[in-house]
Protein backbone atom coordinates (compact mmCIF):
# COMPACT_ATOMS: atom_id res chain seq x y z
CA UNK A 1 0.00 0.00 0.00
CA UNK A 2 1.61 3.18 -0.98
CA UNK A 3 2.05 6.31 2.34
CA UNK A 4 1.93 9.36 2.61
CA UNK A 5 2.58 12.13 4.69
CA UNK A 6 -0.12 13.66 6.30
CA UNK A 7 0.49 16.50 9.28
CA UNK A 8 3.84 14.82 10.35
CA UNK A 9 2.90 11.46 10.04
CA UNK A 10 3.12 8.70 7.09
CA UNK A 11 -0.06 6.92 6.44
CA UNK A 12 -1.11 4.49 4.56
CA UNK A 13 -2.70 6.52 1.12
CA UNK A 14 -5.92 4.83 1.43
CA UNK A 15 -6.42 6.05 5.26
CA UNK A 16 -5.87 9.55 4.61
CA UNK A 17 -8.54 12.24 5.16
CA UNK A 18 -9.07 16.01 4.96
CA UNK A 19 -11.98 17.62 7.09
CA UNK A 20 -14.85 18.79 4.73
CA UNK A 21 -14.54 21.83 6.88
CA UNK A 22 -11.08 22.60 5.59
CA UNK A 23 -10.34 25.64 3.56
CA UNK A 24 -8.31 24.06 0.74
CA UNK A 25 -11.30 22.21 -0.10
CA UNK A 26 -14.05 24.53 0.40
CA UNK A 27 -12.16 27.87 -1.16
CA UNK A 28 -9.06 26.69 -2.66
CA UNK A 29 -6.79 28.26 -0.14
CA UNK A 30 -3.75 26.61 -0.28
CA UNK A 31 -0.50 26.37 -2.14
CA UNK A 32 1.44 23.49 -3.66
CA UNK A 33 4.58 22.61 -5.31
CA UNK A 34 5.67 20.00 -7.22
CA UNK A 35 8.75 18.17 -7.07
CA UNK A 36 11.10 15.90 -9.16
CA UNK A 37 13.88 13.00 -7.31
CA UNK A 38 16.11 11.45 -9.61
CA UNK A 39 18.02 8.55 -8.38
CA UNK A 40 16.51 9.61 -4.87
CA UNK A 41 17.77 13.22 -5.34
CA UNK A 42 15.13 15.96 -5.25
CA UNK A 43 16.30 18.80 -7.45
CA UNK A 44 16.69 21.75 -5.85
CA UNK A 45 13.89 20.76 -3.00
CA UNK A 46 15.54 24.08 -1.18
CA UNK A 47 14.52 26.87 -3.47
CA UNK A 48 10.89 24.64 -4.11
CA UNK A 49 10.40 24.57 0.13
CA UNK A 50 11.26 28.26 0.09
CA UNK A 51 9.32 29.59 -2.85
CA UNK A 52 6.52 27.79 -1.04
CA UNK A 53 6.90 29.28 2.17
CA UNK A 54 6.87 32.48 0.22
CA UNK A 55 3.82 31.74 -1.07
CA UNK A 56 1.92 30.84 2.09
CA UNK A 57 3.34 34.24 3.63
CA UNK A 58 1.98 35.84 0.97
CA UNK A 59 -1.08 34.23 1.05
CA UNK A 60 -2.15 33.90 5.10
CA UNK A 61 -1.05 30.35 4.96
CA UNK A 62 0.70 28.74 8.07
CA UNK A 63 3.06 26.68 7.52
CA UNK A 64 4.13 25.01 10.49
CA UNK A 65 6.89 22.08 9.79
CA UNK A 66 10.44 23.65 9.22
CA UNK A 67 12.35 23.35 6.02
CA UNK A 68 14.89 20.36 7.52
CA UNK A 69 11.58 18.60 8.50
CA UNK A 70 9.94 18.74 5.33
CA UNK A 71 13.20 17.19 3.88
CA UNK A 72 13.26 14.37 5.92
CA UNK A 73 9.76 13.79 5.54
CA UNK A 74 10.36 13.62 1.51
CA UNK A 75 13.47 11.78 2.25
CA UNK A 76 11.32 9.11 4.28
CA UNK A 77 8.55 9.05 1.74
CA UNK A 78 10.15 8.12 -1.29
CA UNK A 79 12.35 5.20 1.55
CA UNK A 80 8.84 3.58 2.17
CA UNK A 81 7.36 3.68 -1.23
CA UNK A 82 10.52 2.61 -2.67
CA UNK A 83 11.03 5.28 -4.71
CA UNK A 84 13.77 6.22 -6.90
CA UNK A 85 12.51 8.12 -9.86
CA UNK A 86 9.54 10.39 -8.31
CA UNK A 87 6.79 13.43 -9.06
CA UNK A 88 6.15 14.23 -5.51
CA UNK A 89 3.68 17.12 -4.70
CA UNK A 90 3.62 19.26 -1.15
CA UNK A 91 0.82 20.70 -0.18
CA UNK A 92 0.06 23.44 2.29
CA UNK A 93 -4.00 24.44 2.75
CA UNK A 94 -5.31 26.68 5.59
CA UNK A 95 -7.05 23.90 6.93
CA UNK A 96 -9.65 24.08 9.55
CA UNK A 97 -10.65 27.90 10.43
CA UNK A 98 -12.40 28.66 13.45
CA UNK A 99 -13.12 32.17 15.74
CA UNK A 100 -11.30 32.17 18.44
CA UNK A 101 -13.20 34.73 21.29
CA UNK A 102 -9.31 35.58 22.51
CA UNK A 103 -7.63 35.81 19.57
CA UNK A 104 -9.71 35.89 16.49
CA UNK A 105 -9.10 33.56 13.47
CA UNK A 106 -7.90 29.92 14.34
CA UNK A 107 -6.04 28.32 11.74
CA UNK A 108 -5.50 24.84 11.81
CA UNK A 109 -3.39 23.89 8.28
CA UNK A 110 -3.26 20.41 6.73
CA UNK A 111 0.01 19.92 5.23
CA UNK A 112 0.62 16.81 2.78
CA UNK A 113 3.28 14.77 0.74
CA UNK A 114 2.79 12.51 -1.42
CA UNK A 115 4.88 10.48 -4.45
CA UNK A 116 4.67 8.74 -6.97
CA UNK A 117 6.82 7.10 -9.69
CA UNK A 118 8.02 9.68 -12.26
CA UNK A 119 5.98 9.24 -15.63
CA UNK A 120 7.95 11.05 -18.42
CA UNK A 121 6.73 13.36 -21.63
CA UNK A 122 7.07 10.87 -24.83
CA UNK A 123 10.24 11.05 -26.25
CA UNK A 124 8.84 12.30 -29.54
CA UNK A 125 7.94 15.41 -27.60
CA UNK A 126 11.99 16.11 -26.73
CA UNK A 127 12.33 14.80 -30.73
CA UNK A 128 10.19 16.75 -32.96
CA UNK A 129 8.71 19.41 -30.18
CA UNK A 130 5.66 19.92 -28.67
CA UNK A 131 2.90 21.46 -30.23
CA UNK A 132 1.19 24.30 -28.21
CA UNK A 133 -2.45 26.63 -28.56
CA UNK A 134 -2.92 29.86 -27.80
CA UNK A 135 -6.02 30.91 -25.11
CA UNK A 136 -8.13 33.75 -26.53
CA UNK A 137 -10.89 33.63 -24.21
CA UNK A 138 -9.51 33.49 -20.74
CA UNK A 139 -6.89 36.03 -19.37
CA UNK A 140 -4.76 36.03 -16.22
CA UNK A 141 -5.22 38.80 -13.77
CA UNK A 142 -2.18 39.83 -12.66
CA UNK A 143 -3.31 42.51 -9.86
CA UNK A 144 -5.35 39.02 -7.96
CA UNK A 145 -3.56 38.13 -4.69
CA UNK A 146 -2.80 35.17 -6.13
CA UNK A 147 -0.90 36.03 -9.22
CA UNK A 148 2.50 34.36 -9.31
CA UNK A 149 1.93 32.00 -6.90
CA UNK A 150 1.14 28.67 -7.17
CA UNK A 151 -2.10 27.77 -5.70
CA UNK A 152 -5.06 25.28 -5.85
CA UNK A 153 -7.18 27.40 -7.82
CA UNK A 154 -6.05 25.60 -10.79
CA UNK A 155 -9.24 24.54 -12.47
CA UNK A 156 -9.43 26.94 -15.23
CA UNK A 157 -5.41 26.42 -15.85
CA UNK A 158 -6.62 22.03 -16.29
CA UNK A 159 -9.58 23.35 -18.11
CA UNK A 160 -7.48 24.77 -20.99
CA UNK A 161 -4.65 21.97 -20.72
CA UNK A 162 -7.27 19.88 -21.55
CA UNK A 163 -8.77 21.77 -24.30
CA UNK A 164 -5.16 21.64 -25.61
CA UNK A 165 -5.16 17.93 -25.38
CA UNK A 166 -8.14 17.59 -27.19
CA UNK A 167 -7.02 19.85 -30.15
CA UNK A 168 -4.00 17.66 -30.00
CA UNK A 169 -1.26 20.51 -28.61
CA UNK A 170 0.42 19.49 -25.26
CA UNK A 171 -0.06 22.78 -23.56
CA UNK A 172 -1.76 26.43 -23.69
CA UNK A 173 -0.21 29.18 -23.67
CA UNK A 174 -1.60 32.25 -21.50
CA UNK A 175 -2.10 36.48 -21.83
CA UNK A 176 -2.26 38.55 -19.47
CA UNK A 177 -4.97 40.95 -19.52
CA UNK A 178 -2.91 43.23 -21.33
CA UNK A 179 -2.32 40.97 -24.32
CA UNK A 180 1.62 39.88 -22.84
CA UNK A 181 2.60 36.54 -22.77
CA UNK A 182 2.85 35.34 -19.61
CA UNK A 183 3.16 31.19 -19.07
CA UNK A 184 1.77 27.77 -19.94
CA UNK A 185 -0.97 26.20 -18.07
CA UNK A 186 1.81 24.07 -16.18
CA UNK A 187 5.04 25.81 -17.54
CA UNK A 188 7.15 28.45 -17.60
CA UNK A 189 7.97 30.02 -21.33
CA UNK A 190 10.55 30.82 -22.97
CA UNK A 191 11.64 32.41 -26.76
CA UNK A 192 15.01 32.75 -28.76
CA UNK A 193 15.83 34.72 -30.81
CA UNK A 194 18.94 35.73 -32.64
CA UNK A 195 20.43 33.74 -30.20
CA UNK A 196 18.97 35.56 -27.19
CA UNK A 197 17.01 33.83 -24.79
CA UNK A 198 13.74 36.12 -23.59
CA UNK A 199 11.44 35.30 -20.86
CA UNK A 200 8.82 37.20 -19.47
CA UNK A 201 9.56 38.47 -15.98
CA UNK A 202 8.01 37.25 -12.03
CA UNK A 203 6.65 39.62 -9.68
CA UNK A 204 9.68 39.69 -7.89
CA UNK A 205 11.70 40.89 -10.98
CA UNK A 206 9.28 43.28 -11.93
CA UNK A 207 10.74 45.49 -8.79
CA UNK A 208 14.22 45.56 -10.40
CA UNK A 209 14.45 49.26 -12.24
CA UNK A 210 16.14 48.12 -15.26
CA UNK A 211 12.92 45.43 -15.91
CA UNK A 212 10.18 47.26 -14.44
CA UNK A 213 11.06 50.38 -17.09
CA UNK A 214 10.96 47.84 -19.89
CA UNK A 215 7.25 46.24 -19.24
CA UNK A 216 4.36 48.28 -20.48
CA UNK A 217 2.23 46.18 -17.35
CA UNK A 218 2.44 47.30 -13.53
CA UNK A 219 2.45 43.35 -12.31
CA UNK A 220 3.08 39.92 -13.04
CA UNK A 221 1.11 36.39 -13.18
CA UNK A 222 4.46 35.01 -13.96
CA UNK A 223 5.44 31.67 -11.53
CA UNK A 224 9.07 32.02 -10.43
CA UNK A 225 9.38 28.10 -11.70
CA UNK A 226 12.35 26.35 -10.12
CA UNK A 227 13.15 24.95 -13.47
CA UNK A 228 13.10 28.25 -15.12
CA UNK A 229 15.46 29.62 -12.85
CA UNK A 230 17.59 26.31 -13.49
CA UNK A 231 17.46 27.21 -16.54
CA UNK A 232 18.20 30.96 -16.34
CA UNK A 233 21.34 29.88 -14.54
CA UNK A 234 22.33 27.19 -17.26
CA UNK A 235 22.38 30.04 -19.90
CA UNK A 236 24.13 32.47 -17.78
CA UNK A 237 26.87 29.65 -17.42
CA UNK A 238 26.90 29.01 -20.89
CA UNK A 239 27.72 32.33 -21.53
CA UNK A 240 24.22 32.76 -23.58
CA UNK A 241 22.36 36.55 -23.19
CA UNK A 242 18.95 36.11 -22.00
CA UNK A 243 16.48 39.38 -21.89
CA UNK A 244 13.14 39.47 -18.89
CA UNK A 245 11.24 40.85 -21.25
CA UNK A 246 7.64 41.40 -22.13
CA UNK A 247 6.36 39.64 -24.72
CA UNK A 248 3.51 39.65 -27.35
CA UNK A 249 1.96 36.95 -29.66
CA UNK A 250 4.22 38.94 -32.75
CA UNK A 251 7.01 38.40 -30.83
CA UNK A 252 6.11 34.88 -30.17
CA UNK A 253 4.82 33.80 -33.85
CA UNK A 254 8.25 35.24 -34.71
CA UNK A 255 10.49 33.37 -32.58
CA UNK A 256 13.61 31.45 -33.57
CA UNK A 257 12.83 29.10 -31.32
CA UNK A 258 10.26 28.48 -28.23
CA UNK A 259 10.82 26.17 -25.37
CA UNK A 260 8.64 25.52 -21.99
CA UNK A 261 9.92 24.32 -18.56
CA UNK A 262 8.63 22.41 -15.46
CA UNK A 263 10.35 20.49 -12.97
CA UNK A 264 8.76 17.71 -14.40
CA UNK A 265 9.40 18.54 -18.16
CA UNK A 266 12.58 20.07 -17.62
CA UNK A 267 13.54 21.78 -21.01
CA UNK A 268 10.10 21.08 -23.80
CA UNK A 269 10.60 22.49 -27.33
CA UNK A 270 7.94 23.61 -29.02
CA UNK A 271 7.80 23.68 -32.60
CA UNK A 272 4.41 24.44 -33.65
CA UNK A 273 1.90 27.15 -32.26
CA UNK A 274 -1.25 25.71 -33.54
CA UNK A 275 -0.57 25.44 -36.94
CA UNK A 276 2.36 27.86 -37.30
CA UNK A 277 5.48 26.04 -37.52
CA UNK A 278 8.70 27.49 -35.03
CA UNK A 279 12.15 27.79 -36.62
CA UNK A 280 12.60 24.81 -38.99
CA UNK A 281 9.88 22.94 -36.86
CA UNK A 282 12.33 20.85 -35.17
CA UNK A 283 14.32 21.64 -31.93
CA UNK A 284 16.78 24.55 -32.38
CA UNK A 285 20.65 24.27 -31.02
CA UNK A 286 19.85 26.87 -28.01
CA UNK A 287 16.87 24.69 -26.63
CA UNK A 288 19.07 21.50 -27.29
CA UNK A 289 21.80 23.25 -25.45
CA UNK A 290 19.82 24.27 -22.46
CA UNK A 291 17.94 21.01 -22.51
CA UNK A 292 21.08 18.72 -22.38
CA UNK A 293 22.91 21.30 -19.68
CA UNK A 294 19.54 21.04 -17.66
CA UNK A 295 19.55 16.62 -17.53
CA UNK A 296 23.15 17.39 -16.53
CA UNK A 297 22.18 19.37 -13.85
CA UNK A 298 19.40 17.14 -12.84
CA UNK A 299 21.70 13.71 -12.95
Amino acid sequence: MPQVWLNGNLIDDAEASVSLRDTGLLHAAGVFTTMRSSAGRVFRVEQHLKRLRGSCEALFIPLTFDDATLVIAIEQLLQRNSLSDARLRLTVTRGHATQDPLHGLRLEPTIFLTATESEQYPLEYYEKGMTVVLLDEQKLNPYDIQAGHKTLNYFSRLAALREANRRGAGEALWFNVHNYLQSGSISNVFIVKNNVVMTPPTPAQMLEPAVRETVPYAKSNVLPGIMRQAVLDAASDAKIEVKLSPLTVSDLLDADEVFLTNSIMQVMPVCRIERKAIGNDRPGPVTQDLSRRISEMVG
